[in-house]
C-alpha cells in the first residue's frame, strides 16, 4: 500500500480498534479517528476525503448506515467496513445491502484484516480511477454525442 492510502476509524469504544489500527500502521495506511458520524461527516465531506472509513455498528449519535450514507456523498469514492463486536449474519446482510464493503467482527486474524482492507482500498482506488478517467472520457466525447444524437 501506498502512504498516501488512508482511513478513517469511527468508533468511541476502544476494542477492537486499537488492533484494527495497528494492523494499518503495518500496511502502511494512515489513520484519522472520529468518535461520532458528525465528526465522520467532516471528515468525508473534505475534497480529498479518505479511501476507507472503518466504522463501529454503533455510535453516539447514530450507525454505520449513516456513515454509508455518508461515504455516498463524498467527493471521492470511499469504501466502508462495519465492526460488528460479535459475528452477526442479519447485520452482515444489512450493512452489505445498504453498500458497505464488507463487515467484519473480532476476532481478528492479522492476515484475513489485512486482505479485507486491502482488497476494500484497491477497490476504491480502482473505482476513483475509473471515475476519473470517465469524467475526462465523457468531456472528450460529449460533442461527438451531442452531434451523433443531432443527425439521428
Amino acid at each position: 500500500m501506498s502512504a498516501e492510502v488512508s482511513a478513517l476509524l469511527i468508533h468511541h469504544k476502544a476494542k477492537p480498534f486499537g488492533e484494527i489500527k495497528a494492523a494499518l500502521g503495518k500496511i502502511a495506511i494512515l489513520t484519522k479517528r472520529a468518535q461520532t458520524v458528525a465528526e465522520a461527516k467532516h471528515a468525508l465531506s473534505e475534497l480529498n476525503p479518505p479511501l476507507l472509513a472503518i466504522t463501529e455498528s454503533e455510535l453516539p449519535d447514530g450507525n454505520w448506515s449513516d456513515v454509508v450514507s455518508l461515504s455516498e456523498t463524498a467527493a471521492s469514492r470511499v469504501n466502508v467496513i462495519v465492526v460488528g463486536h460479535k459475528i452477526d449474519a442479519k447485520l452482515y446482510a444489512s450493512a452489505i445491502e445498504v453498500g458497505a464493503f464488507d463487515y467484519i467482527a473480532p476476532p481478528f486474524e492479522a492476515k484475513d484484516l489485512t486482505h479485507v482492507v486491502r482488497c476494500a482500498a484497491d477497490n476504491a482506488l480502482a473505482r476513483r480511477a475509473t471515475a476519473k478517467n470517465s469524467r475526462r472520457t465523457g468531456d472528450q466525447l460529449l460533442p461527438i454525442a451531442v452531434k451523433s444524437l443531432g443527425n439521428a
